[in-house]
């Protein structure tokens, strides 16, 4: 079925539309709400990873100026 999601509970996928119908005009589906979440489980994973590298980066230069 290309609408079920295995990976998000209808629970979860539910209370993802009550947080996100607002800034949307048309009403979102389970579809959506999984595309919801994944989008944004991206997003953070994104963001962490690039915090890691900015610290890793920022770590480097710091050892490079206590040579």
């Amino acid at each position: 079925m290309k609408n079920q999601s295995f990976k998000y509970s209808k629970e979860f996928l539910n209370k993802t539309i009550q947080v996100w119908q607002s800034y949307s005009p048309t009403p979102l589906s389970l579809n959506d709400a999984r595309e919801i979440s994944e989008n944004m489980t991206d997003l953070f994973n994104f963001l962490f990873t690039e915090n890691i590298n900015i610290n890793k980066n920022k770590e480097r230069k710091n050892a490079k100026r206590e040579i």
